[in-house]
């Protein structure tokens, strides 16, 4: 009778590589995996950076733009203002005003929140109502400034289109209210004292929130 055969043993050299091999294809694996989260990381990290970097270019725009439909000159009034030039911007006044309004909308608690920065051409108002003492022509103002926010609806404040209008028709009411009269035909106007035709050089939008 024919003697069985044992089974060939397995040589522990084969089952170390085997093993060898294994890890190191489960570390490749996981290495690879390590990669691939941290290049999603970057890009998703990179999209927020830009996504900022729009909004901030956006904002800064908005306030050029306002600043180049006011950017006409306001005119040699004769006087010499501070700074030693015409109507130069050295020392030129500026009325800040912050406002909260209601706004007209489906919810009874909707209000805007805005500052308003507003320039002058005529140096001797803007000194007058940007002190901190009151005074007929600062009362007016405000109330013109409020009277032009106060009954606009949330999508009017939230319109870009909107804002620039409304910001442009505050201008003109105020220019509208403040320019020179003209003299009396007994009277000789003073060149050295010459009121320029458009009072208010630019009214700027600094702040604008819409809470509701």
């Amino acid at each position: 009778m024919a003697e069985e055969t044992a089974p060939p043993k397995k040589s522990p050299l084969k089952l170390i590589i085997i093993i060898v091999a294994a890890l190191v294809v489960l570390g490749g694996g996981g290495f690879g995996a390590r990669l691939i989260l941290k290049r999603r990381a970057a890009a998703k990290a990179a999209a927020e950076l830009a996504k900022a970097q729009a909004a901030q270019a956006g904002a800064g725009a908005e306030a050029s733009a306002q600043e180049g439909d006011d950017s006409e000159d306001c005119g040699d009034t004769g006087e010499k203002q501070e700074g030693g030039e015409h109507g130069g911007p050295a020392g030129a006044p500026v009325m800040v005003m912050t406002r909260t309004v209601n706004l007209m909308g489906p919810r009874r608690n909707a209000f805007l929140r805005c500052e308003l920065n507003i320039l002058f051409c005529d140096q001797e108002l803007g000194k007058l109502v940007s002190s901190d003492k009151p005074s007929p022509e600062k009362s007016l103002i405000q109330s013109i400034v409020l009277e032009t926010l106060s009954g606009k609806s949330v999508e009017e404040a939230s319109d870009a289109e909107s804002r620039e209008a409304l910001r442009k028709e505050m201008k003109d009411k105020l220019n509208e209210q403040f320019k020179p009269h003209p003299p009396k035909p007994d009277e000789k106007e003073d060149p050295k004292h010459k009121k320029p035709k458009r009072p208010i050089k630019s009214v700027l939008i600094v702040d604008w929130a819409i809470q509701q």
